[in-house]
């Protein structure tokens, strides 16, 4: 089925806006550049005292991102469904180095490879460690810590710690957080 010159209008529109975000914008030392293309440009709320570091990688669409406050994307982050699903972070989030955020896949069972989504949801203070990823569907539970490298394929309850391809609980966090994920590095 062709697509109609509008819908491919909208596909090149969106190819633009992700572009400039990855190849232009992303790279740039610095957040207040960064910040107010990812809340003009592709439509997402991001809270105060919130930073998102160079080399973010989006993938997807625009919209259907919320950040909430005082949280950070560490450096070379990816984001695969941007817009395709809802991406919930909450308060206080810390995201390390290079850690996949993946709401849209392919169905490997269809006869036709149909693309899925999913939401991912970080509730407040969520620690997710360098090389780590999250898969559609998720939604880890407030104060949850995942270790580095681990490969979350399931929903997780507060305050737990995760570990392991794919990830599993192997311990509890304290519940009296009161930390703030607040990192600005001056050109990151």
């Amino acid at each position: 089925m062709k697509d109609s010159p509008g819908e491919r209008l909208k596909q090149l529109a969106r190819s633009a806006l992700l572009f400039g975000a990855n190849r232009v914008i992303g790279p740039l030392p610095g957040h207040a550049l960064r910040l107010a293309y990812y809340r003009t440009a592709l439509g997402w709320k991001i809270g105060e005292r919130s930073s998102v570091h160079h080399g973010l990688k989006i993938f997807g669409g625009r919209g259907r991102v919320t950040i909430g406050k005082r949280s950070t994307f560490q450096m070379d982050c990816l984001i695969v469904g941007a817009g395709m699903n809802d991406l919930t972070i909450g308060d206080d989030v810390a995201i390390a180095y290079r850690v996949n955020l993946v709401m849209g896949s392919h169905d490997v069972f269809s006869p036709s490879f149909d693309g899925i989504t999913g939401p991912i949801t970080l509730e407040n203070h969520v620690f997710v460690g360098t090389g780590s990823t999250i898969l559609l569907g998720v939604t880890l539970g407030e104060g949850t810590v995942v270790t580095a490298g681990s490969v979350v394929t399931k929903s997780s309850p507060p305050f737990s710690i995760l570990r392991g391809n794919p990830a599993q609980v192997v311990a509890k966090r304290p519940r009296d957080l009161n930390y703030s994920a607040e990192h600005f590095w001056a050109f990151h």
